[in-house]
């Protein structure tokens, strides 16, 4: 037997041997402990996990309506209950007006959520902004 034959053979058995390792179907106390860590830092700081944009529009009857969507980054919390608050600027960059919305969906880990909020005109509001302010972790 040649040593590039033997060679293979060992490489293969270590890889072969290396597979198997990381089937164990029970987690380990680190993988839990990890797992617990992740969901208290979800639950405690809703608003690094959930990303909002959107855009806004005026229409017929006076009213600004803002539409926009908001995705849930996390993995293992639903978010629901998720206070918004939306910034009316002018054309100069100016804070006119701030507004705190509620929008009562629930958004499951990994996923996002359409949302519609109709308020009344700003006037003098170019643009808006949105940001998270808090959420309730289910």
């Amino acid at each position: 037997m040649g040593m590039k034959h033997l060679l293979g053979i060992l490489f293969v058995a270590l890889f072969l041997g290396s597979c198997g390792s990381g089937s164990n179907p029970k987690p380990t106390a680190a993988y839990e402990e990890k797992k617990t860590s992740l969901a208290d830092m979800e639950r405690d700081s809703p608003a690094r996990f959930l990303k909002i944009s959107g855009s806004n529009r005026n229409n017929l009857v006076n009213q600004t309506v803002i539409e926009g969507e908001i995705v849930n980054k996390a993995t293992l919390i639903t978010y629901k209950s998720i206070q918004i608050q939306v910034t009316f600027i002018d054309k100069e960059g100016s804070t006119i007006e701030k507004q705190k919305h509620t929008i009562d969906d629930e958004i499951k880990p990994g996923s996002s959520d359409d949302f519609k909020i109709k308020t009344s005109h700003v006037k003098g509001a170019n643009d808006v902004t949105f940001q998270i302010l808090d959420a309730k972790a289910e």
